[in-house]
């Protein structure tokens, strides 16, 4: 089963639950705002817009609402369920909340303005908040207490990342400078790679995956429009560069033979073929609209 989310559309708006082949299984929810979503066995924990109010709410599988709260912020862009706990970062309010799975506030990471909070990762005995606007990633221990900081070139805009089970390497896309960093657990700049595919074309880096056995890595970069793969052997090394049907692919996800693409400027959803990891031809598509989260 697939889950999509995104911006309100005049086709569709909320959360939705696919077949394997695209087709519509049932709606989740209708709200708006709902452009990032966690899943797990049990609930689905979202972000969304109601009463011109940012909020975070939870859904079981079958749709029915089971908590919600609602802030006088505008809707948050990341929320992941970690440990009994609830992130969601905001980019425009500049700060991460703390939930426990009632909705109950626990605690707030407070940033200056213009920070852009944009994603949380989780290691065994830290998290770490992406900040867009900073330039940093900020690493915090689970009560709270800041541990250090890894900095980015100025104007780069870090927007996510990933890192390996056994916390050696982090991998990090970033969104201004179109770039992919691979860094050691201190925060060394191991190799750094381009995302984009000319120099002369405004882009902006969107997503990043890596594979369960950690031996590919994946981006979006949305005015381009493309996917790049890479494969370890040894080092990190660029493999494919594909172009994509659809207008801003803000994110994509990978599945067993499979790796499923929405994109935010077109009515679209593709399903491409996945061999051996390598990326190959769409093999389904179907018209969902400003789709920007896929699970």
């Amino acid at each position: 089963m697939i889950y999509i989310g995104g911006y309100a559309a005049e086709n569709n708006r909320g959360i939705y639950l696919l077949n394997d082949d695209l087709s519509l299984h049932h709606q989740i929810c209708d709200d708006e705002g709902t452009s990032y979503f966690d899943v797990d066995e049990q609930k689905i924990y979202t972000i969304l817009k109601r009463n011109d109010k940012g909020g975070v709410a939870v859904f079981d599988h079958d749709g029915k609402e089971k908590a919600c709260c609602l802030f006088d912020k505008k809707p948050g862009c990341f929320i992941k369920k970690y440990n009994g706990r609830i992130y969601c970062a905001y980019y425009h309010d500049a700060c991460v909340q703390i939930f426990d799975e009632q909705l109950t506030l626990l605690h707030e990471l407070i940033y200056p303005q213009g920070s852009k909070c944009h994603c949380v990762d989780f290691f065994k005995d830290k998290f770490a908040v992406v900040c867009l606007g900073l330039d940093l990633i900020c690493f915090y221990d689970y009560d709270f207490h800041f541990l250090e900081a890894f900095e980015f070139p100025k104007g780069s805009g870090p927007r996510h990342m990933v890192h390996t089970q056994d916390e050696k390497q982090l991998m990090v896309i970033t969104e201004l400078s179109n770039q992919l960093f691979i860094l050691d657990n201190k925060g060394n700049v191991e190799e750094v790679f381009s995302i984009k595919e000319k120099e002369d074309v405004v882009t902006t880096g969107a997503a990043i995956r890596l594979s369960a056995d950690e031996k590919h890595l994946y981006t979006s970069t949305r005015g381009q429009d493309i996917l790049k793969h890479f494969v370890y052997d040894e080092r990190w090394q660029e493999a494919q560069c594909i172009h994509l049907k659809g207008s801003l692919p803000r994110d994509f996800q990978l599945f067993e033979d499979a790796l499923v693409v929405g994109y935010q400027g077109s009515c679209l959803v593709e399903k491409m073929q996945l061999d051996h990891d390598y990326v190959g031809d769409v093999i389904q598509s179907a018209n969902y609209d400003k789709i920007v989260c896929i699970k």
